[in-house]
């Protein structure tokens, strides 16, 4: 039997990496807002 790479389907694939990408955006909002918090120091927090 011969496989055809070209038309090698992975159910669930695209559906996994939408999942990803939400994740990663997620977790790069959360970072983003750690780092804007670091920044302005002490004037944050009043």
């Amino acid at each position: 039997m011969e496989i055809d790479l070209d038309n090698l389907v992975f159910d669930g694939l695209e559906e996994a990496q939408a999942r990803n990408a939400e994740r990663l955006e997620d977790a790069d909002q959360k970072a983003q807002e750690i780092v804007a918090d670091n920044d302005c120091g002490d004037a944050c927090k009043i």
